[in-house]
Parts: C-alpha cells; structure tokens; sequence
C-alpha cells in the first residue's frame, strides 16, 4: 500500500558548502526556495501563505463536491473572486462587503455547508447583535440589521458555490432575525438649530455643514462625506458647470440604494467660492472628513440632545430622517421626495406614513356617510 501524501509543509534546508541555510516549500515531491535564510522565519511564513493561497483555488474545491461538504470558506472565497471582483463587473463599495464577508468567516470559516443549521446562525446573530450594541450603546435587538444583511452575503456565497458545484437545483436558505422595527426619531427645527450651533461652537464647523447638507437633501452620510469639487475616481462630485452635485460615482454601478443627481445648495456655492470647501464638499484641513465619531457625542451633549434611551438616540442617519420628514409634513409629492433623496416610495410610506399630509383625513371626513348613498335601493321588509 503506498504512504500517503504529506501536505505542504515548511522546511529549513540545512547549510552546505557554500550554500547557506534556507527556508524552501516541500509540496509532493516537489521543492520551492522562498528566497528567505534561516534569519527571517516571518519572511518564510509569508511565502509559504502565499504559495497556499495560489495553490488552493476555491472553484477547484466546490468543483463535483456534495453540497453538504463545500467548505464555507472555500464558498465565501469564490463569492469575493467571481462575483465581487469580478473584472469589468466589479460590485459597488466591495471593502463594505469584505468587511461583511471577514465577519462570517470569524464564526462560520472552520464549517462545511451541513453545518451551518438554523440555531447556529441564531447563535452568530445573537453574537454580532451583542457586538455592535456595545459598541454603539444601542439594545441589541436593534442591531440585528448587520447580522442579517451578513447572513444574506453567506447565503449569496453559498448558492453561488453550489451552481458552480454542478448547477446544484438544491438551494440555502438563511434563517434571518426579523426586520427591526425603523426609528422614529426626527428633529424639530428648533433642536436642528441646536446641534448646528453646538457643533460651530464647539470648533467642528466641518460637522455643522455636514448638517446642514444632510437635513436640507436628506442625503446619506457616506454620500456626503464622499462627495469631492470636481470629478474624482469612487467618489461623487459637484458640478459647477450645470449646479448639481452628483452623489452617485462616476464608476460605480447602480444599486438599491439610489444616488440619484441633486441641484446645489446655496451654501455649497458659497463654501466655494469662500475656499471652505476647496476639494472636498466636506473637508477638514484639507482633507476630506470620513468620520467623526469621537466628536459626535459630545456635539449632541451640547446640543441638549443626549438621552440614555437608545430609540431617540441622534445618530448621523438621523438627519437623513429628519430631511426626508420635513420635505412630507411640508405637502411635497411622494414622488418627488423619492426622486429627490433617493428613497423608495414604498419605504416612505412605510417608515413616513405618520408624516404624509392628510394621511385619511379624507377617509374620516367621509365617514359619516358611508353606506347612506343616493342611489342605494332602500332594502323592503320581507
């Protein structure tokens, strides 16, 4: 019977003649130098990563396998390869989805398809929920949002794996946490004025035109923050030339989340044309503003807007709310707030219906005639 293959392994070759020591990769009878002496084990070790990694391609390892066995790392590694970055295809914000991706392999990257049961992802979302609540002091029942956007990046990797496996007609399905009732948190005028003065004050007059922008376009924060004075690479622009501001990057493909084009605003102009903001809409020094969680809560303290009570936490996406319901209670058309900020009129009137205007006013002004028509045929006693 023949000896059985060892795998890959690290091998020091020792010293000889003039030859010195040197770290090479003994793989089936075959030797590869990694080009490291004996001095730079670290040195070594990458090489001998690096060699695994080129080795080992994921299409290979799902290729004719029992959908039960395809190990969930070699399916998540696929997914990243040929879906993510896919040449020419390449999805949008793909570090967001990597990050996502690197959150599942935590828990489920030692795993094979079969294990990855129902009450095991219970258990990873009730492990993540608690993360992000401690980190943003929220209850975890209202974190479940990242878990299960999580569990759908495994479930795509998965099915994704398993056609590749042979067109599979077997299909994963997650179990995901229920949908987490939207916030209602929303500022008064008077409480937005608070926030944008406490921010000026308080020296962050970057933070106080990220405010501004948000309540007046109900943008996303990461629009905002992302949005340079002239054209650049994976980042929207401002254009001068027509006075619109173009959220959406050049390069990036359209998704759920519409970006759609949206005209200036008069204090953007004015930044400009003041040298505020130079090259980026929102910059600190010169440099464009990417975050500023350490500010934010003391800005909200001077503001008089803290509270220990997670639901009407300020949070940056609360501006975005605020926006979108201030654009409602003041009678613009659904429609057009869609268009404007970029949200489905189908979430606006799910999350905005208590800021609709007239929301069944009609309905109950009528309601002292139902069923008292003029043209109703009185009913006859039998």
């Amino acid at each position: 019977m023949p000896r059985p293959a060892k795998s890959a392994r690290l091998w020091l070759r020792p010293a000889r003649g003039d030859r010195a020591a040197t770290f090479v990769i003994l793989d089936r009878g075959k030797e590869v130098s990694t080009g490291c002496g004996a001095g730079d084990l670290d040195g070594a070790e990458r090489a001998f990563r690096a060699y695994l990694e080129k080795k080992h391609d994921p299409a290979n390892a799902v290729s004719d396998r029992h959908p039960n066995q395809i190990a969930v790392a070699d399916a998540v590694a696929l997914y990243w390869k040929e879906h993510v970055k896919k040449p020419g295809k390449e999805l949008a914000r793909p570090e967001a989805i990597r990050a996502r991706l690197n959150h599942l392999l935590d828990f489920f990257g030692e795993d094979v398809v079969g294990e990855v049961t129902g009450p095991r992802q219970e258990k990873y979302v009730t492990k993540r929920a608690s993360e992000i609540a401690d980190d943003k002091d929220m209850l975890p029942h209202e974190c479940q949002s990242a878990p299960r956007r999580e569990l759908e990046d495994l479930s795509a990797a998965i099915n994704h794996a398993f056609r590749k496996a042979g067109g599979a007609s077997v299909v994963f399905r997650p179990t995901l946490p229920d949908d987490v009732d939207p916030r209602q948190r929303w500022l008064t005028r008077s409480e937005a004025a608070a926030l944008i003065w406490s921010a000026w004050r308080g020296g962050n007059e970057h933070i106080s035109r990220f405010c501004l922008v948000a309540l007046y376009t109900g943008s996303r924060a990461g629009d905002i923050t992302n949005a340079a004075m002239m054209p650049t690479i994976g980042a929207g622009s401002v254009d001068h030339n027509i006075g619109i501001w173009k959220r959406k990057p050049e390069n990036k493909r359209e998704t759920n989340k519409r970006q759609p084009e949206v005209p200036l605003l008069a204090h953007v102009r004015r930044w400009h044309r003041l040298g505020i903001s130079k090259r980026y809409l929102i910059e600190y020094q010169g440099k464009p503003v990417k975050s500023f969680k350490t500010a934010w809560p003391e800005i909200i303290k001077a503001a008089g807007l803290a509270t220990d009570d997670p639901k009407q936490k300020v949070l940056r996406h609360t501006l975005r709310h605020t926006g979108i319901s201030w654009m409602l209670r003041a009678k613009v058309a659904i429609s057009d707030v869609s268009d404007y900020a970029g949200v489905s009129e189908v979430v606006i009137r799910r999350v905005y219906k208590h800021h609709l205007p007239g929301n069944f006013h009609d309905l109950l002004e009528a309601s002292h005639r139902f069923g008292r028509s003029k043209t109703a045929t009185p009913m006859k006693r039998p």
